[in-house]
Formats: structure tokens, C-alpha cells, sequence
């Protein structure tokens, strides 16, 4: 996270009308330290009854522009608003939702209360089987790491009950689509990381 990333997240849950948010998405990861991926985002959720998105955007707007920041709205609805916070020199983009309620009290980070580890990697996961952006297969990349393989596969599917892993394998496949320099990792993991994904594909159809 970027210094600016942190003091727009401070600020953030200094105020009275983020309580029931959490941070969480790459800057939650990276708060963490379970992923060193650059992020523009700050994704901060809250659960159905637990916040209320408008008057979470009010504040935050309000709370900037006291601080001489711009706060620009640049897509909103009933329960999602998505912001540009912009200083002197630096910007980062901030979503405030509604999401799933977590199953595991949050973690506090440099940040502010993120999604408990554990909830982060599976949701991650399932993220790469809903979309398969060329993020989401740098962040799964660096969670094997820490959980493994078979780990993270039990987790995604506590998290999402749909989750298929004949379809996830085809989405592991679906890395072929991104050019290298489109994978947010350094340029000498490149060619390992896909190694490592055509080996997962290639296992996970061996044992279905």
C-alpha cells in the first residue's frame, strides 16, 4: 500500500459512520502482507445491517475535503459508491459496498480492521474462478505460498458453494490469455508462474 493508501484508510475508520466496514480486496491483501501487488483500490465492505454505504460516502467526502483533498463520485447506487480521492500529488480510488457478512472477526492492520486472513484467501480464490483477471492469478500465486494448494481449494469453496474445480481449472487456463507483461509480478516469475498454473490445471483434471 502506498503511503497515501494507508492515510485515506486511517481516515476512514476514524469516522463514526464506517463502523461495520472492513478493508478489503488487494489493499486488504497487502495490509496483510500476504501479497506486495501495487493495488489503486481501497475496497471497504460492510455486511447487510451493519453499515450504511451512503452516510459512510457522506463522511469520508466530508472528512477530505477538510483536509484539502478532492472527492469526486464517479459511480453510485443504492449500495455501492465508488469515489477518486485525490491530494496534491497522489489518488487512489475507494469503493464502499455491501458484501457478504464475514464468518471471522476482523484483523487489524496499518490500515484499519481488515478481512481475517483466511477469508481474504478464499475469497481471492474465488475471485479468480469468477473473473479470472490477470490480479487475481498474482495474488493466488502468492497465497499458494503461505496455504497451498489444496488449502486454498477448501477454502473457496467454504466461501462460494458453487465452486466447481473442473471450471476452475479452465479458468487456470484462461492465464494464456495475458501477455507477461499484463501479470503484475517481476519479470522473472512470469514464466514460473505459468509453469505453475499449467500444473495445477493439469492436476486438478487428473483427479476429476
Amino acid at each position: 500500500m502506498t503511503p497515501f493508501q494507508i492515510e485515506v484508510a486511517q481516515l476512514f475508520f476514524s469516522l463514526s459512520a464506517s463502523r461495520g466496514f472492513l478493508l478489503a480486496g488487494g489493499a486488504a491483501l497487502a495490509a496483510q502482507r500476504l501479497t506486495v501487488r501495487p493495488t489503486r483500490d481501497l475496497d471497504l465492505f460492510t455486511s447487510p445491517g451493519h453499515g450504511v454505504v451512503s452516510n459512510a460516502r457522506a463522511a469520508l467526502e466530508l472528512a477530505a475535503r477538510q483536509r484539502g483533498w478532492a472527492a469526486e463520485p464517479v459511480r453510485e447506487g443504492q449500495d455501492f459508491v465508488r469515489l477518486v480521492i485525490e491530494s496534491n500529488d497522489d489518488n487512489v480510488v475507494v469503493d464502499l459496498a455491501v458484501d457478504a457478512a464475514p464468518e471471522c472477526p476482523a484483523t487489524m492492520t496499518i490500515a484499519g480492521p481488515t478481512l481475517d486472513p483466511t477469508e481474504l484467501a478464499g475469497r481471492k480464490v474465488v475471485a479468480l474462478f469468477d473473473r479470472a483477471e490477470a490480479r487475481d492469478f498474482a495474488d493466488v500465486y502468492a497465497l499458494v505460498a503461505r496455504y497451498g494448494t489444496d488449502r486454498l481449494l477448501d477454502l473457496a469453496a467454504r466461501t462460494d458453494p458453487g465452486f466447481d474445480t473442473a471450471i476452475f481449472a479452465d479458468m487456470l487456463d484462461s492465464l494464456a490469455r495475458f501477455v507477461d507483461d499484463e501479470v503484475p509480478v517481476p519479470t522473472g516469475e512470469v514464466e514460473t508462474l505459468r509453469q505453475f498454473f499449467n500444473d495445477w490445471s493439469r492436476g486438478l483434471r487428473q483427479r476429476t
